[in-house]
């Protein structure tokens, strides 16, 4: 019986095949649905399966990399969108309500009156996710200290880094993949 065990063990890495299956349903997602979609499409929304099939391969992905450790990646993404929704509430100018009242007060009124700021939340959602993403990579591959207290700080520092440059890149392009995409259909 624990020969069986030890050979399986051996023969097969549960990571490798889920990291292929992540791979191959990324490269369907990009190379086949998206073009397909992107042809019909005339909004962003609208790529509603090639936004499903990148969040299958995305999770596929988290497990081959991350393993037992996925729920903790996926906690971290929900935080960070959470984090990304508040910065956004905060910072993001909001001509509505004065400015006498404080952010308490706006972030509830932001919050009850959903339809009216859902861009907010949108943006807040969609930075969450890519900064969370990102960080994830780079907190795995470059983040490295034996210190524990800098390495806090190297990572607060880096995430918040990360967390600007998406929100400032999402709030200056809006749109910036698809205006790249147009920008070279134009140009060829």
């Amino acid at each position: 019986m624990l020969y069986l065990y030890l050979s399986m063990k051996q023969e097969i890495k549960p990571n490798k095949p889920i990291l292929i299956a992540g791979v191959i349903i990324l490269v369907i997602s990009l190379c086949m649905i998206f073009p397909f979609e992107y042809s019909k499409a005339s909004l962003v929304s609208d790529l509603k399966f090639t936004y499903f099939t990148l969040g299958i391969a995305m999770l596929a992905l988290m497990y081959a990399f991350m393993g037992r450790s996925t729920y903790k990646g996926l906690l971290f993404l929900l935080g960070s969108c959470i984090f990304s929704i508040i910065c956004w509430f905060a910072f993001y100018p909001n001509t509505d309500l004065s400015e006498k009242s404080s952010k308490v007060f706006e972030l509830t009124i932001a919050i009850l009156s959903f339809f009216e700021n859902f861009a907010i939340l949108y943006m807040g959602t969609v930075t969450g996710i890519v900064a969370g993403l990102i960080f994830i990579i780079v907190n795995a591959r470059f983040l490295k200290d034996e210190n524990r207290c800098r390495l806090f700080f190297k990572r607060l520092i880096s995430y918040l880094i990360i967390l600007g440059i998406v929100s400032i890149l999402f709030f200056k392009g809006g749109d910036w993949i698809f205006e790249i995409s147009e920008h070279f259909k134009n140009s060829g």
